[in-house]
């Protein structure tokens, strides 16, 4: 050891929340920024059990209250505080299950959940808008020169297929960022997609999008080889030859948004909204919009069932018995049978 060095010898509970933090990247396979962020809130958590002096093995209910008036006084959301809740609670799961604690602190605990923020989405017209948005020759008031005349057809091209293969797919802005071109089978029109906790499913993909690739992959080809090995196998690069990043995604949205003229804050993730709302509003099932994005869970799903009441509305209107329209309608073969207007 070093002079000045000092080893600090880990208490046992940070022992064990390294080894939860094994756990998940291994054997669940978490993203790392999905780990990170449970990491984080395990240590806030044995900060706080820490300075209290409270033995992690014997939690009392009480304790939770406690805890969570702790995270209320640090001025966190409510969607920040429900996952503080989530990360403490498969922390205890997984020292249950290996015996570290004799009894699961949870069982008659429920977390007081915020409602649910309905998920913003575009309209057909707006994403009508976005979908025929030109990159190329926008530049803000000022000529760009470049040396390279086909790079602006090339990032054209690209945004395009980008905008398209989003709001054709679902995909999160980071599974776009890793796909490749082996995850693809065109003949079949769909792609492989590895999603969160390294799941794969099977996401199928338009016609519009395909014949776009067929445009954009030959002119792609000339800048995947200035990168050799780095670029080659993934479906969107740039100009260099290199893997699009996802910041350099959300750019590319940003434009296409600003470009359309659409006064909304319009992310990737909206981009995923409008693909399941629109499949919804067009008569799919939820278990195949659950299968497409890659819910775990159809709860999650099923808030798009909130987001556009017009087909309930239409439903309703021709459907239930009370409603004017239907009454009319039961009405009319009584009057054929003798009628007149009935008393």
């Amino acid at each position: 050891m070093n002079a000045g060095q000092i080893r600090i010898k880990k208490d046992e509970l940070e022992a064990f929340i390294e080894n939860y933090i094994s756990f998940l990247k291994i054997e669940r396979g978490l993203s790392p920024n999905t780990v990170s962020s449970y990491y984080l809130d395990l240590m806030k958590f044995h900060g706080f059990v820490t300075d209290k002096n409270i033995n992690f093995k014997e939690l009392s209910p009480l304790f939770f209250q406690d805890f969570l008036s702790y995270l209320s006084e640090l001025n966190l959301s409510g969607k920040t505080r429900a996952r503080f809740y989530s990360s403490i609670k498969g922390f205890y799961k997984f020292l249950f299950k290996r015996g570290i604690v004799t009894e699961f602190p949870f069982k008659d605990i429920e977390y007081p959940f915020t409602a649910k923020k309905l998920p913003d989405f575009l309209t057909e017209e707006e994403i009508r808008k976005i979908l025929s948005v030109e990159f190329a020759g926008q530049g803000h008031g000022r000529i760009r020169k470049r040396k390279d005349p086909d790079a602006d057809k090339f990032e054209n091209l690209r945004n395009k297929a980008i905008i398209e293969f989003l709001y054709s797919s679902g995909l999160r802005i980071s599974e776009l960022a890793d796909i490749k071109l082996d995850n693809f089978n065109f003949d079949l029109n769909f792609a492989r997609v590895r999603g969160k906790g390294s799941k794969e499913r099977i996401v199928p993909f338009g016609i519009p999008f395909k014949e776009m690739l067929k445009v954009y992959l030959p002119l792609r080809q000339k800048y995947a080889v200035k990168s050799k090995n780095t670029g080659n196998a993934y479906l969107f690069i740039t100009a260099k030859g290199l893997p699009l990043t996802r910041q350099g995604l959300w750019k590319i949205i940003k434009k296409a948004a600003l470009f359309a003229e659409i006064d909304k804050n319009i992310t990737p993730h909206m981009l995923r909204h409008t693909f399941a709302t629109h499949l919804l509003g067009g008569g799919a099932d939820l278990r195949s919009i659950q299968q497409m994005l890659g819910h775990s869970s159809i709860s999650t799903t099923e808030i798009y069932t909130h987001t556009d009441i017009s087909h309930l509305k239409e439903q309703h209107a021709k459907f239930h018995p009370r409603n004017m329209n239907q009454s009319l309608k039961i009405a009319g073969p009584a009057e054929e049978d003798g009628g007149g207007k009935r008393q």
